[in-house]
Parts: C-alpha cells; structure tokens; sequence
C-alpha cells in the first residue's frame, strides 16, 4: 500500500503521527505489564493456596499413619494384658509375679504410661503405677459402660492425669468372660507424644494444628506449631473464625479421624512476602518500556524525514510494475490465444487422419472383393493393422491430452475389435490391464505389436476348430510394464519367425522389429508335454522408450 494512501486509510491508527502512535503503544505496554504482574501474583497466591493444601493433606496422611501404628501397638499390649487376666472364672492377679509382668509390659512401649486391670464394677484391681491401689475407682468412667454395652477396643480422651501434666489417650478392652458377663476390663493410657513428635520434626514453614479426634467428634488431641504465628490465639483456639485450610483423613484400622488445619492467614503472610519481587519485576519492565518509547519516538522523527523520498521512488516503481504488467498480460494473452488455436489444429488434423484411414479401409475392402483368396489374406491383415492405427487416432480425438492416451483403454477396445472380426474359431478372449498413461511414440509400436500377437493368436492358435481361450494382461513390472499374450492352443511350430520370414510372412517378423524400435525384450514361451499354448512377454523398461527416440 503507497505511503500516501496509509495516511488516507479510514482507520485512525494510520492517520494518527508516528510519535502519539509510539505513546499509544506505550501506554499499552504499561497497561499489559501491570496486568500481567498482577495475574502472576494472583497465580503465586493460588500457588500457595494450593502448596498449602498438598501439605496438610501429605502431614494428615502422616499423622494418621502413625496414629494408626500408635492404635495398633497399644492394642497389642491390651490383647498381652487381657491374656494376663487369665481365663473366664479366674480371680484377676493382685500379686507381685503379676504386677512385675504388667509393669514389663507397659515398659515394653515407650509411649505407655500406665496399664491398669479392673473389675467388673469398675474398681482398679492392678496397675502399674502404684501397688495396691484401693482408690483407684472407674465405675463412673464412660469406657466402663461403654465396654459393658458393646464391647471390643474403646477409644478416649483423658483429660486430667494424675500422674502427667499432658493429655493422655485411653484404651480399654473387656477381659475374657462368659457369654453375657462382665468380668473386667484392660486399660492403658497413652501418651501422644510420639505422634507430636513426628509432626515436629517436619520443620514446616506453615503455622498448622493437628487434631486427632474420635467418629463422634470428641477430641482425643490438638496441639499447634509452626512459625511464629503459632502464637496466634486463634491458631490455639479451635472456635477461631479465622479461615483454614483443612484437610482430614480416617485412621486406617479405627473410627479416629486425623485433621491438619493450616490458618489462611499463615499463607497469605508468606505470600505477601513475596509481593515485593512482583513489584520490582513490574518497575523494571515500567523503566524499559519507558526507555524503549524514548528510543522509538526519536526513531519515528528521523522515519518521517525519509517517508517523503521513499514515497517518491514508490510512485516511480508501481508506475514502472503497471507498465510491466499490462505488457505481461498482452503477451499472455497472445501465447494462450496460440496454444488454443495449436490445440484445434491437432485436433483437427487427428481427426482428420481417422477419416483418411477409415477411406483406406474402405477402398482396401473393395479392392478386397475383387482378388483371389491369398491376395485377399494380405489385404486382411494390412486392413487390420490400418484399423489399429485408426483406433489410436480416434483415442487421440477424445483424449484431453491430444499427444497422450491410456494404453490400457486402447488395449480393451482393439481387443474387443479383433474378437468380433478375427476369430474363426469363436476363442474367448479376457484382458486384464492396469491404467497406463503413454505417448504417441510409445503407443505406436506397441499398438501393433498388441494387433498381430492378438490376430495370430486368433487366426493360427486354434487350427482344429476347437474354441479356447487368449488371455491379454497389461501390468507393471519390476523393470517398467509387462505385455503377455497366451492362449491354450497348438503351440508355436518349431523354427517360427525364421520359417515365416523365409515364406514372406510379416507377423512375427514385424513384432521383433517393433520390439527393438520399442527398447523392449520379447521372450517366446512355445509351451511344453504338459502345458500347450504359446506365451508371448514383451518387457518395457521405464527409460526404453525414452532411449528409442533418444537415438
């Protein structure tokens, strides 16, 4: 588009000057830059969100794996204390063997700090932390009545210790009894310490809080760490409004469910941390773009004085182009005029040519009626092979191509000429041909080559009457194409073509010499005591034909 014609366009960003066009451009790089620190800091907060969220749900899977192993270990030690009971019907041990065993097996896990084994009516019998223990009463423990009404493991929280300023875990398990009975229970109080101390040695950077509470919601443990926003009394205080970022998980085994919480807050103050490079990225590309602008502005000044002289020398060279172009188009237009008027010509002279052969066959047929029978043999076939050169002219008329016609087609048509008058015999004839694209040069000697190995195959190969069968195939080749003529007859005679060239026939005599002309290899199969019939291949190499007319 001409310089001048840009300054005319009907959008105003062409008529605008290069320097406001340059502020423009500016204006909506600053635009994009402040959007785009603010999209990837908005992204860095989900980011975060999200970082968030895969911790607490990879610290409750931990969690509750090893409250899972604290349950299961505990457990293990109930079932050893229940079996330390003895038997239905047997007094509960009191003594010292007694109490020296479930003192050994309470110091058999770290993390159990007492063992007790209780009655039926919820007394204390033995325990490892004082012996005798009169005092000791449970009856009015919920673990007792529970273990009463519905038996297997009890899971629940102690909240004063007479023997430790931490919360304890209880577990009890009803001891061996009668059907219907209550014979006691085994009891072990636990310290969860193990599990505080392994979420502590995580070394997160969250301010978080653990809770391990029961199916019901009773809260078996709660304890918070982290930053120093662990501090925060909300953090500490489970009916805290503030958001969390909360992720629970069942331990596998119980009904117990592990819960890591992380505050919102504690997130959203690491991330606001990281506000600052967001800043700093955006005052840099702020300073660039600014930079880049002022280097732009004073290039569009020096652009402007050249604009002038560039328009100039563009009139001159479109001017020039259209002078080219009109020449261009009048000599196109004289050369397809030319190709049209060469291309009716041919067509002209092709049809032509058919009309001149048809009134050879004309007068070689009249001239036919009047000679002897062996005269009359020779018109025959020169009449046939006149045909097939008028065949090949009229393929030629139709043809889009006028130099080029598919061989296969022609080959379908001559054979279908010959079978309707040159077959004494009434022989089937099948032709199985792929398409094959071809030149004048190459169909010429070919075409004749087809007509007499198809004729004699006729007129000769059947000499008792008997009908057969003449097949014909056209296919490709790892050579170029391949031509076959067989049939089923007599065979081939010893000594044929040389006999026939002696006795003045021109059949065979005529396909070799096509053959050369056509840089093709013919191969005669005379058949065998086996196998009658004659075979004729004739082998055309890709490049023959393009040697033949070479030479």
């Amino acid at each position: 588009m001409p310089l001048r014609a840009l300054r005319s366009h009907p959008s105003f960003l062409y008529r605008l000057p290069g320097t406001a066009l340059v502020l423009i451009v500016c204006a909506v790089a600053i635009v994009l830059t402040l959007g785009l620190s603010g999209l990837f800091a908005w992204r860095d907060r989900e980011a975060s969100i999200r970082h968030a969220r895969d911790t607490a749900g990879n610290v409750s899977l931990l969690v509750a794996e090893h409250a899972a192993r604290l349950v299961e270990t505990s457990d293990l030690v109930l079932r050893q204390a229940v079996a330390l009971a003895g038997p239905p019907g047997a007094p509960l041990p009191d003594d010292r063997a007694a109490f020296d065993r479930l003192t050994a097996l309470a110091r058999s896990a770290p993390y159990v700090v007492s063992i007790w084994l209780v009655d039926g009516d919820g007394k204390a019998v033995l325990t490892t932390r004082q012996f005798p223990t009169p005092d000791l009463n449970a009856a009015d423990r919920d673990y007792v009545q529970t273990l009463r009404s519905e038996g297997g493991l009890f899971i629940g929280p102690v909240e004063n210790s007479r023997f430790t300023q931490e919360p304890l875990i209880l577990l009890a398990r009803p001891l061996e009894a009668a059907a219907g009975q209550f014979r006691g229970a085994a009891v072990v109080s636990v310290s969860p310490r193990y599990i505080r101390d392994i979420y502590k040695s995580f070394g997160l950077d969250y301010a978080r809080s653990i809770t391990l509470r029961k199916a019901d919601g009773t809260i078996l443990l709660r304890e918070t760490a982290g930053t120093d926003d662990s501090a925060d009394p909300q953090m500490a205080d489970p009916s805290g409004r503030e958001p969390q970022i909360a992720v629970e998980r069942r331990v596998d085994g119980t009904t117990l469910m592990a819960e890591v919480a992380i505050p919102r807050a504690s997130v959203m103050q690491r991330w606001h941390r990281r506000l600052w490079a967001y800043g700093t990225y955006g005052l840099a590309a702020l300073l660039a773009v600014s930079a880049i602008g002022a280097l732009a502005i004073k290039r569009t000044r020096r652009e402007r004085e050249a604009e002038d002289a560039l328009q100039h020398a563009y009139d001159t060279l479109e001017e020039r182009v259209h002078q080219r172009t009109a020449e261009l188009e009048r000599t196109n237009a004289q050369l397809e005029s030319a190709v049209t008027d060469k291309e009716v010509l041919l067509k002209e002279v092709q049809h032509r040519v058919k009309n001149n052969l048809q009134v050879i066959c004309s007068l070689l047929r009249l001239q036919a009626a009047r000679i002897d029978d062996n005269a009359r043999r020779a018109f025959d076939e020169s009449l046939r092979r006149i045909q097939c050169m008028s065949l090949m002219q009229e393929l030629l008329y139709r043809s889009d191509q006028p130099a080029r016609i598919d061989f296969a087609d022609y080959l379908r048509q001559l054979c279908d000429g010959l079978v309707r008058s040159t077959n004494p015999t009434g022989a089937r004839l099948t032709v199985q041909a792929e398409p094959w694209t071809v030149d004048v040069d190459q169909a010429t000697p070919l075409a004749l080559i087809a007509s007499e190995l198809v004729s004699n195959a006729l007129l000769h190969a059947f000499p008792t009457g008997h009908p057969g069968t003449v097949a014909v195939e056209l296919l490709p080749d790892a050579e170029g194409m391949r031509l076959t003529v067989r049939d089923d007859g007599t065979g081939l005679p010893p000594g044929v073509p040389s006999a026939q060239r002696k006795n003045g026939g021109l059949g065979l005599v005529l396909v070799q010499a096509l053959s050369q002309q056509a840089s093709a290899s013919l191969h005669i199969d005379r058949g065998s005591a086996d196998r009658r019939g004659t075979t004729f291949t004739l082998t055309i190499p890709a490049d023959g034909l393009r040697r033949s007319k070479a030479a």
